[in-house]
């Protein structure tokens, strides 16, 4: 995974295409859907990730085409090549990005440059606060996660320095021994780290002293008010893309409606021999869902902190539990309570977490379905001249504006398929990091065990939260993602609609009960090393490693019967 948390790579191929025999090699791509799947060019242009899925690429520069074939997309005007900060588009929580009208204030935020670090492409069309929370998970997420684990370091340090600071408690918590019952620390030492990682996610990009990258946006980059400026600005648009070592497309369904956005891509790729410089595919609703993972673990976590010492862990259970349950059906015990608590938790969230859910994949299937459908007379556009001076460009690149399609159609679709199915519905980084609040409460439990040198508790709690927060919480998102797909749409009617919801939020409790009944109820070693290792395995197919079992993934060219099939449904 990349250090910003939102996706995965695939290491670049040398590009097999000589310069004098592009025509030629293109033909030849079109025979299959499987040779299209595989060729150099564009098997690096494309990924899809947090999900955002980046293609690494050999370093800017190395395999741009030659200056010859470059002269129509030349800085024409030097000191109109300019670029912005992510500090400036991300001020006042993205005011910037809510529509395209400019003024001369909006020029003055950005400077002369010589080479831009990341060209946003987007559309306008697009709700500028989804733009916002994307560019800010995917600016901030990494620095927002390293900040909430120093400051839960720094609390802890505190404590075993003999100065913790008092976090409140509801009241004392037990867990089960074999013979007797173990101390159990249960307070609010995980929402100051939750607290930093939202504060920072926000605003990191305002942190003085940090290296700020730049980045092209439109509004900022083009002089929106002097006319003549602004036809230079649009005139060297290819420009800006060449001086570009990555584009960064804020996907939406909007986005392949708009033909400047295809244009772009069309040249940021006909520019680098869809070799060089890193695209990332970033789907916005992607962050939202992460983030709203982030607030359903947290409110779950919230519920165990307060309920949790005068129900499951109370006194007055656990004494009971070991006066009236045989030692043999602790476990099972646990799990039937601690399933039943977590329903109650899990259930309203739940529902709203359903939505989120169903909204992500119904983004990813329209992806592939733009990619597979693509036209160019679907675009839309303002000046009727602009269609005219984009379809000449793409006949110089690429042989005409059919060709094109093409590309998009086969290979561009291809890798964005293998990419989404390889990466999982959802990253698993992304799922980590939602998961904070889980590892800051087990986390506090831990230390709290090994001040008090009570080891086994600190061992079953740490294993735990190792198991919550890492696999059940990844396994449980990863089927309520895959049951989008899997429940028909004749069921999704009047009360059918709640199965979807239902069976996430049993799938939630089920696993995390039991993970918990077996801290809970003090499980053997040789039951818990088996169900971790299950666990893993499980973890490990719900961040898209299933079709692996099945042989790989199989090419299908467009128009399939499956395809007709699902187009129906």
């Amino acid at each position: 995974a990349d250090s910003n948390v939102t996706g995965h790579s695939l290491d670049s191929r040398e590009n097999p295409r000589r310069m004098d025999g592009v025509e030629s090699a293109r033909s030849k791509i079109w025979e299959s859907p499987l040779k299209a799947s595989t060729s150099g060019a564009v098997r690096q242009l494309i990924s899809a990730a947090q999900s955002s899925v980046s293609v690494r690429m050999r370093p800017h520069g190395e395999s741009q085409r030659s200056p010859e074939f470059l002269g129509e997309l030349a800085v024409l005007h030097p000191e109109l090549l300019r670029a912005t900060t992510m500090r400036m588009v991300l001020r006042r929580f993205g005011s910037i990005l809510r529509h395209s009208a400019g003024a001369a204030s909006t020029f003055e935020m950005s400077k002369p440059v010589e080479v831009i670090a990341k060209f946003l492409s987007h559309s306008w069309k697009t709700p500028g606060w989804l733009k916002t929370i994307a560019l800010m998970y995917h600016e901030n997420v990494f620095r927002a996660t390293v900040s909430a684990f120093a400051t839960a370091i720094c609390l802890h340090g505190l404590e075993f320095a003999g100065a913790g600071v008092p976090m409140p408690l509801v009241g004392p918590s037990y867990l089960l021994g074999e013979t007797n019952m173990h101390q159990l620390r249960l307070d609010t030492h995980f929402v100051p780290p939750c607290l930093v990682f939202i504060l920072v996610l926000i605003f990191g990009q305002e942190v003085p002293g940090l290296a700020q990258s730049t980045c092209f946006l439109d509004k900022c980059c083009i002089h929106q008010t002097d006319q003549e400026k602004k036809m230079q600005g649009i005139q060297q648009l290819g420009g800006f893309l060449r001086s570009s070592h990555r584009m960064v497309i804020l996907w939406q369904p909007e986005y392949f409606t708009r033909l400047w956005c295809v244009y772009e891509l069309a040249a940021f790729h006909y520019i680098n021999l869809g070799v060089s410089g890193l695209v990332d595919l970033l789907p916005l609703k992607l962050p939202v869902l992460a983030l709203s993972l982030f607030c359903y673990h947290f409110a779950a976590t919230a519920a165990t902190v307060v309920l949790g010492p005068t129900l499951v862990f109370s006194e007055m259970h656990v004494t009971w539990i070991l006066e009236n349950v045989p030692a043999a059906l602790h476990v099972p015990w646990m799990f039937m309570i601690l399933s039943m608590a977590m329903l109650a938790f899990y259930s309203i969230p739940g529902f709203l977490l359903w939505k989120f859910c169903k909204s992500h994949m119904e983004d990813r299937k329209m992806l592939l379905k733009q990619l597979r459908g693509f036209r160019m007379d679907l675009a839309e556009c303002q000046v009727e001249s602009d269609r005219e001076f984009i379809e000449s460009k793409l006949k110089t690149w690429f042989g005409g504006v059919e060709e094109f399609e093409l590309v998009v159609r086969n290979e561009v679709a291809e890798i964005a398929a293998q990419q989404l199915e390889d990466g999982g519905p959802i990253p698993w980084a992304m799922l980590f990091t939602a998961s904070l609040s889980h590892i800051f409460m087990f986390g506090s439990v831990v230390v709290d065990a090994v001040i008090r040198s009570d080891w086994p508790v600190a061992a079953h709690i740490a294993l735990t939260g190792i198991g919550i927060s890492c696999f059940t919480d990844a396994i449980a998102v990863g089927v309520g993602l895959r049951l989008v797909d899997r429940i028909p749409r004749r069921w999704q009617v009047g009360v059918g609609k709640l199965i979807g919801p239902i069976l996430l939020v049993l799938t939630f409790s089920f696993l995390n009960g039991i993970v918990l009944a077996m801290m809970g109820g003090a499980a053997p070693w040789f039951i818990v090393i088996p169900v971790y290792v299950v666990l893993v395995f499980l973890t490990w197919l719900m961040s898209g490693r299933w079709h692996c079992l099945r042989g790989g993934r199989a090419s299908r060219p467009i128009g399939t019967s499956q395809e007709q099939s699902e187009d129906s449904q």
